[in-house]
């Protein structure tokens, strides 16, 4: 029994990380990035650019409206740098290649404190599923103050993020938000929610786990 539950476990786990990832590349897809891999013989994958010219741009991204003012997010990035919360950043010294991207993306709380030889210090995104919210509040200052120039963007299915006062996690949000004024924070609509479960449901044959 335990066994089949450590098996469940295990596959919820890894269907939140194909959301995770879908998300971050339809984000990056809006913005067109031409990218492109270092060869597989290397001990990890970064992305590098192709020529590609700065047209001081910002683009506008409906999907995502800033949980205060309701103003959609508006993001433009030359260069991504999307660090891995993996264990395999550890010891690789990219800390420096990664902060010298225009963007940089991080996933949920992955901390950076006392590991930015390896992972940089910059966070520009962070890209945060309503099951990671909680981990942020448990350090509302350092997330929400001291890194104010940090964009949250959160995801999740309606019945957390609904607006109407029973959206547990939107209220959670809410409340952090007229806390740290100058946090920005950004939620998923539900129609981009919606775009994302289509795409994830294509990409893998499943529906996502509520």
């Amino acid at each position: 029994m335990a066994c089949i539950l450590k098996r469940r476990s295990l596959v919820v786990v890894g269907v939140i990380v194909v959301c995770f990832f879908l998300m971050v590349l339809r984000l990056i897809s809006e913005m067109k990035l031409p990218l492109q891999r270092n060869s597989f013989d290397k001990p990890i994958a970064r992305w590098m650019p192709f020529s590609y010219p700065q047209n001081g741009s910002i683009r506008t991204h409906f999907g995502y409206v800033n949980i205060r003012t309701h103003e959609p997010l508006q993001l433009d990035c030359d260069l991504c740098a999307i660090v891995s919360n993996s264990g395999q950043m550890s010891g690789q010294r990219v800390g420096n290649e990664i902060d010298q991207s225009s963007c940089v993306w991080r996933m949920n709380n992955a901390p950076t404190k006392s590991f930015e030889e390896d992972v940089g210090r910059r966070t520009t995104i962070r890209v945060v599923s309503h099951t990671s919210v909680p981990l942020l509040l448990k350090d509302p200052d350092y997330f929400f103050k001291e890194t104010n120039s940090t964009l949250f963007v959160i995801w999740g299915p309606f019945r957390n993020m609904r607006t109407d006062g029973n959206g547990i996690i939107y209220n959670m949000l809410r409340k952090a938000a007229d806390r740290y004024t100058d946090a920005k924070i950004y939620v998923t609509t539900e129609k981009r929610m919606s775009y994302c479960d289509g795409v994830f449901k294509k990409e893998t044959g499943k529906d996502r786990p509520g």
